[in-house]
């Protein structure tokens, strides 16, 4: 069986070259992600047959999360025979996964659908222009924020954190009137503020703030996965100020275009219908589709 165990930030580095083997990779395999939900799903990792495993506890269920490592060089059913016991949940397969476990374990696994964590995978390249007709209302807002505010763009730094949390503390009151799903919005600022207060130590963050007549009225941190893959962690934006949101996400992909970056994942929706009806209308060039797995093999 896995030796799973309490983990510190300084495995970070090697979670992440576990991460970068997997030929899809998910938001939720994000090393700030794992890091930042440690203690509130008292999550554990563990190595074991040339893979990184993590199982968390959620409303009092026990669930592993996928394998990271190269999943075409696994032989799975040995590797489950092994060490996965009889009944045990997985969250949050990816769709490559969950094909080749279907492929070698059969009838062994259970597999639910799971859309609300189906992750919106961008093309920088193509939010930086914004060009065609699908991309015209975006095109319009944008330029519409341009042309009516005073606004200055600067980098994410120590030295403006205290100006950010002061932002987030506002903006999650507003959202706190907003969403359906007010637990996982906690949670995300929970993580937002573990960022900040770790972001020498995880490395990988970058991001910037908008400010409109001298104040912070928007912000993005996006976490660089590979040279040319990222995924967007944190944004927050005043929505009183029209095309601001807008104007976040086209920056945002100018930025990371600039870095190499290529592809870009906006992580998921988690089942809020109006935050799914904007990334949908950010045209994504994929949708990274996840499921639930239950281990349930025939016995013998």
């Amino acid at each position: 069986m896995i030796d799973f165990q309490d983990f510190g930030i300084e495995d970070v580095d090697r979670h992440l070259e576990y991460f970068r083997r997997c030929r899809q990779m998910p938001s939720n395999g994000s090393p700030t992600i794992v890091s930042g939900y440690k203690d509130i799903l008292s999550i554990q990792r563990g190595y074991a047959a040339e893979l990184c495993w993590h199982k968390m506890i959620i409303d009092g269920e026990e669930y592993w999360s996928a394998p990271m490592g190269d999943w075409d060089a696994i032989d799975w059913r040995d590797v489950f025979k092994k060490h996965v016991p009889a009944g045990t949940a997985f969250n949050f397969i990816p769709e490559y996964r969950v094909n080749i476990w279907l492929r070698e374990l059969g009838n062994a696994i259970e597999v639910e659908e799971y859309r609300d964590n189906w992750d919106y995978i961008l093309s920088t390249e193509r939010m930086s222009k914004l060009e065609g007709g699908k991309l015209k209302k975006l095109r319009i807002a944008r330029n519409g924020f341009e042309k009516n505010y005073d606004y200055r763009v600067e980098e994410i730094s120590p030295e403006i954190f205290d100006e950010l949390r002061q932002f987030q503390a506002g903006a999650e009151e507003n959202l706190q009137a907003r969403v359906e799903h007010v637990v996982e919005a906690n949670e995300d600022n929970s993580i937002f503020h573990y960022a900040l207060a770790h972001w020498n130590e995880l490395k990988n963050l970058f991001g910037f703030a908008v400010r409109v007549d001298g104040r912070i009225a928007a912000y993005s941190v996006d976490e660089q996965i590979t040279d040319t893959y990222s995924i967007g962690l944190f944004a927050k934006t005043d929505y009183g100020i029209r095309g601001l949101n807008q104007f976040a996400y086209w920056y945002d992909a100018e930025m990371q275009l600039k870095r190499g970056i290529l592809t870009a994942n906006i992580m998921d929706d988690a089942g809020e219908e109006n935050l799914r009806f904007f990334k949908e209308h950010l045209q994504p060039i994929a949708m990274l589709k996840k499921y639930m797995v239950t281990y349930a093999p025939p016995e013998d």
